[in-house]
């Protein structure tokens, strides 16, 4: 092993001594360059199409290509044609640039090749031609991108590769390309036509496709700015449309969700269309246009809501011109507007809508509301940009200005530039979403104030409940209460007065919620003051609907007072309440107005004498009134109430028995349920119904 190790070092001695005698590898900046020549320079142009001349058949008829126009070939292609009189046009600027402005129709461009002797083929490699054309090579077609006539522009903007030659030969020789563009008469006025860019070349075609595919990635590179903006708007915008659906009442979040999503499909879209050249200009068009409209339209809605700004009828034209502005977009198609008019009315369209979110920003920042502050200095960046570079658009199109696009320059940002406007949609973006996070962090914390004072609403109501010190000998008293939110309308009170007997009332206020477990608390503290000189029901509901007079804010309470003796004779007085069930059986008794609507109403009681065993079940309307909804598969939407006859059928039943039928039916109100069963002495009255 040390032998070898030893011959090894020997050998790489030997080498590096022989080559310190070597010369250096010589490279010749000459004839070592790549087989590939740029084609940018002057190209002979010419307006106009070519005149046909007759071309002779092929040889074989099926196997034959024919030319463009049947058997005819054009003059302007062929390799012996004398072009010397055509002026010369720089390749890489269109030709409405170089003195041929607002010209249409067709065009041709011509220049030759010089191939070197070999046997390689060669191909030509061209840079983006906006319009579309075909390719000549010494009089034959090789290829084209887009198709000729069209009313629209050619869309593939992109590197196109061409064979040349198929094989060299013995000697050098000249390839004569000619070039024939098509320029739509709708675009002439504003769009210049032929060679955008420079770049093109003529060479090696394994070279060439290795150029094309580096110009590709470039492009691509240019645009993942938008690509960017895209993923990140997106994503924003499905967070924020799940934060709407957890938080359905709050429309603010639904609106700048669908600002944003539409938003991200438009520059999705546009990324789409450069890079893939996908979808149609007319697609294009129509889905851009309506995607502007909803993002527009959705943001007014949005500055609406979180400015608390009421729609009103001019904002509503806003609204509907928004919406119709897509249609103008596409005017040009049938050649109803040109162009520059079919976007300037579009335009027209959208500016009522954003001056008037910049309006409401502005006054409502002046009159001191930190929503609109925060929000107007990037929401002004934004719009205005977006209105500035559309209405500079619209100029170039009109031909009034000569940089139409001079608003969209990028900004570099090492290892990538991004574009003015996608900044701006960035700055928007996050200043849309603090607004967002402080907005949600303000109403959390109104939330859990909110949902503290339910509690001690809560806490208040239980102590309120009848408790054992009010039971009375002879009679087994059953009560369950259901809110339907964390505190209700609902009330019921059992007092013992000071001879056996007891006093019962059950009620509802109006509504739900905290301010009708305010008013419960109320009228619980005027029926226990009332109780302590007085156990007649009908003056304790005469008493209570003067109390109620002026508080109720428009609202009212429906009563029933149920006064017990020791020996089973009850007293009822009903103020607008559902009457009592007996044994089954609603008992009849006159009703009046509930409290709280009329002055001086005075009310009536009605006397029952109850037997031993006799049960009496009080309920509210949220008992009756639950609902349920129809069969998924009943052909009719409605809804079935539970009703008096399920109440009355299960009246016999005990208290939290009734309460969990109609919970489990079908909520939808406070549900209290009162059972009492007398179990004292024998019946004194004679008869069970007499009206005092």
């Amino acid at each position: 092993m040390r032998q070898c190790s030893t011959l090894r070092r020997l050998a790489w001695l030997a080498v590096a001594a022989s080559a310190a005698w070597l010369p250096a590898q010589s490279f010749d900046l000459d004839r070592g360059r790549e087989p590939v020549v740029s084609l940018d320079g002057l190209w002979r142009f010419q307006p106009g199409d070519s005149p046909q001349i007759p071309a002779a058949p092929p040889a074989n008829e099926q196997d034959g290509e024919k030319q463009p126009g049947g058997k005819q070939a054009l003059l302007w292609a062929q390799p012996g044609f004398d072009d010397s009189k055509w002026p010369l046009l720089l390749s890489g600027r269109d030709f409405s640039s170089q003195g041929y402005s607002g010209l249409s129709g067709y065009a041709w461009y011509r220049f030759t090749v010089t191939i070197p002797a070999g046997d390689k083929p060669t191909s030509l490699l061209l840079a983006p031609i906006i319009t579309s054309y075909q390719v000549y090579v010494d009089g034959t077609l090789v290829g084209g991108s887009g198709k000729m006539p069209t009313n629209f522009p050619n869309t593939l903007i992109s590197y196109h590769l061409f064979p040349l030659t198929q094989s060299g030969s013995a000697v050098y020789r000249t390839v004569h390309v000619a070039i024939r563009v098509w320029h739509s008469p709708l675009w002439a006025s504003y769009a210049g036509g032929g060679p955008f860019f420079s770049g093109h070349l003529a060479g090696d075609p394994k070279l060439l496709e290795k150029e094309q595919r580096h110009h590709q990635i470039t492009r691509n590179a240019a645009y993942v700015d938008a690509y960017s903006y895209t993923i990140t708007a997106t994503l924003v915008g499905i967070a924020i449309l799940c934060l709407f659906f957890f938080r359905p009442a709050e429309f603010e979040y639904l609106w700048f969700a669908l600002m944003l999503l539409a938003q991200a499909a438009d520059i999705a879209l546009l990324v789409a269309k450069q890079v893939f050249s996908w979808p149609s200009l007319i697609t294009y068009d129509l889905t851009d246009g309506i995607l502007v409209a909803v993002t527009i339209i959705s943001a007014l809605y949005f500055f609406s809501i979180v400015l608390k700004v009421r729609i009103g009828l001019a904002a509503r034209i806003f609204v509907a011109l928004a919406a119709f502005s897509p249609i103008p977009a596409i005017l040009y198609w049938p050649g109803w507007l040109d162009g520059a008019a079919s976007s300037a009315v579009q335009i027209c369209c959208l500016i009522p809508a954003i001056a008037w979110i910049l309006y409401i920003l502005i006054a409502r920042s002046i009159t001191g509301n930190l929503d609109a502050r925060l929000l107007l200095f990037p929401t002004l960046l934004d719009l205005g940009y977006y209105l500035a570079d559309n209405v500079a658009i619209v100029f170039g199109q009109a031909g009034w200005i000569t940089a139409p696009y001079v608003l969209e320059t990028s900004i570099p940002i090492p290892p990538f530039a991004i574009r003015s406007g996608i900044l701006l949609h960035l700055v928007f973006l996050l200043a849309l979403l603090v607004f967002l996070i402080r907005r949600f962090s303000m109403a959390r914390r109104k939330e859990e104030h909110m949902a503290s004072e339910f509690e001690a609403a809560r806490q208040v109501q239980l102590i309120l409940m009848p408790d054992q010190l009010d039971q009375c000998p002879g009679f087994t008293v059953e009560s369950i209460y259901e809110p339907a939110e964390q505190v209700g309308g609902d009330f019921f009170q059992q007092m013992a007065d000071s001879r056996g007997g007891m006093l019962i009332v059950v009620g509802d206020v109006s509504g739900k919620g905290l301010p009708a477990a305010m008013m419960v608390s109320v009228l619980v503290g005027a029926i226990r003051a009332e109780a302590t000189h007085s156990s007649d029901p009908a003056g304790m509901l005469t008493s209570l609907n003067q109390r109620m007079m002026g508080r109720s804010s428009g609202g009212f309470t429906t009563c029933m007072a149920a006064h017990l003796t020791c020996n089973g004779l009850l007293t009822l007085s009903n103020a607008g309440h559902l009457p009592p069930y007996l044994n089954g059986r609603e008992i009849d008794i006159p009703g009046s107005l509930p409290l709280g609507i009329l002055p001086g109403v005075r009310y009536e009681n009605l006397q029952v004498q109850l037997n031993p065993g006799d049960r009496l079940t009080f309920v509210s309307d949220g008992v009756v009134e639950a609902q349920s909804k129809a069969h998924p598969k009943s052909a009719r939407k409605s809804t079935d109430l539970f009703g008096f006859d399920r109440t009355r059928d299960l009246s016999l039943r005990p208290a939290a028995e009734i309460a969990e039928a109609a919970r489990l039916f079908g909520q939808t109100d406070d549900i209290t349920v009162v059972t009492v069963e007398f179990s004292g002495v024998p019946a004194l009255a004679e008869s069970r119904y007499s009206k005092s």
